[in-house]
């Protein structure tokens, strides 16, 4: 039996355009495509940022006491946090004063809306009788406008104190 070349050529050119399209998928293929990030409230967002910066104290709590928010209007943020007792009285104050500054480097940060913030620290204090209680011994208000200006790259812990528009402190803290 004699094929001709014409003939081979078209039995090569139908088996090798079978093999082709057995080698092509049947299915297009869906490509994975990235879902957008996950947005947190921002509300909640600087919550986890304020845990995050300020810790946990020695028994493990989170030192971050509340955030409260005024009439969304007036824009006053209120965050309080219990101080870390560190040793010495000037530890202590020294180490208010870094998460006086750490806070407010996170609410420039997280780009939080405010006009006015209030800080209350609080430091757990021992009665006669060996019952604790968190007492307030600083509340320190700032105005945005004024923390806008302030290049937290330079600034000074120590000089908080006199960045607040408004501090009100106890007497060993000052």
């Amino acid at each position: 039996m004699k094929m001709g070349s014409g003939v081979l050529l078209s039995i090569l050119l139908v088996c090798c355009a079978r093999q082709t399209a057995k080698t092509e998928p049947s299915t297009p293929i869906a490509f994975i495509s990235p879902s957008p990030a996950v947005t947190l409230d921002p509300k909640v967002a600087l919550r986890e940022s304020m845990i995050q910066v300020l810790g946990t104290d020695h028994e493990g709590a989170p030192r971050l006491t509340k955030i409260s928010y005024s009439d969304p209007e007036a824009g006053d943020i209120t965050i309080t946090w219990a101080i870390n007792d560190d040793g010495s009285q000037y530890s202590r104050k020294t180490g208010a004063q870094i998460d006086a500054v750490n806070i407010l480097k996170v609410l420039e940060k997280n780009k939080t809306r405010f006009i006015y913030v209030i800080l209350v620290g609080t430091f757990s204090t021992q009665d006669g009788y060996g019952g604790t209680t968190e007492t307030q011994v600083m509340s320190l208000g700032f105005n945005k406008s004024k923390l806008d200006r302030i290049n937290w790259e330079e600034f000074q812990p120590s000089d908080v104190y006199d960045l607040a528009d408004i501090a009100d402190l106890a007497d060993e803290w000052k």
